[in-house]
């Protein structure tokens, strides 16, 4: 993949995320230039995927870094340098595949001075706006399930949903805003089933500086007695 096309991509992402209200929506506030690190560091980014029933497909990835100096801020190199997958057993040659697969088009970013990706849309609106844009997405998605699907059948759509809008790079990824960002809804469902979905967001940095220490996106699908997990975390170690 080309650095247009992995751009290209990423941009979609942000779009996603910009117009759901995802991500901490500080990020274009006033933001002072950071300083990047001078050697590499190693950045893991962890995927939960429910699958109800307290299963789940978890793949956790790393990737070495390193920050190299550029008129407009730093370029950032990674290499993946090891990944592990957890999955149930009737998973097993799925989860062979995805631990042999080095993903591709994630690196090279470019980085400016205030440690935001280059190119990116911006994203506006408070915490509010943010959770309104959010419940937006998750209740229109509730209100076109099928009345007569089980209680099963319901949380399997609508946690495609809920993974799609934690499975997003962030623009402030290396450099985030710091904050935690907790709501709680009822789901709108038809036929009488209750639901109900939490999203948390969160994101700390290193003590004293401004370099990320973790962040994630969670959103908890509940329909019925049954539960789902879509969860994305990044970590430098």
């Amino acid at each position: 993949m080309t650095y247009t096309t992995r751009r290209a991509a990423l941009q979609a992402l942000a779009w996603c995320s910009a117009s759901l209200g995802f991500g901490l929506p500080t990020v274009t506030a006033a933001r002072a230039a950071v300083a990047f690190p001078k050697g590499p560091v190693r950045l893991r980014r962890e995927l939960v995927r429910g699958l109800g029933d307290g299963a789940a497909i978890v793949v956790t990835r790393d990737w070495e870094c390193r920050f190299i100096l550029t008129a407009r801020g730093a370029r950032v190199e990674g290499r993946q340098v090891a990944v592990d997958v957890e999955a149930p057993a009737p998973l097993a040659a799925l989860a062979e595949i995805e631990r042999k697969r080095e993903v591709t088009g994630l690196f090279p970013l470019e980085i400016d001075t205030r440690g935001l990706i280059v190119d990116w849309p911006e994203v506006s609106g408070d915490i509010a706006q943010a959770v309104r844009q959010a419940a937006i997405a998750m209740d229109r998605k509730a209100a076109e399930q099928d009345a007569g699907a089980d209680a099963k059948r319901y949380l399997a759509e609508i946690g495609k949903t809920a993974a799609t809008l934690v499975s997003q790079v962030p623009r402030d990824l290396f450099f985030p805003q710091t904050g935690e960002l907790y709501e709680q809804r009822d789901l709108p469902l038809a036929g009488g089933v209750k639901g109900s979905y939490e999203v948390t967001m969160l994101a700390s940095t290193k003590p004293g500086r401004a370099l990320l220490d973790h962040s994630e996106r969670r959103i908890v699908t509940r329909v019925g007695d049954s539960s789902r997990v879509s969860r994305e975390s990044w970590t430098i170690l």
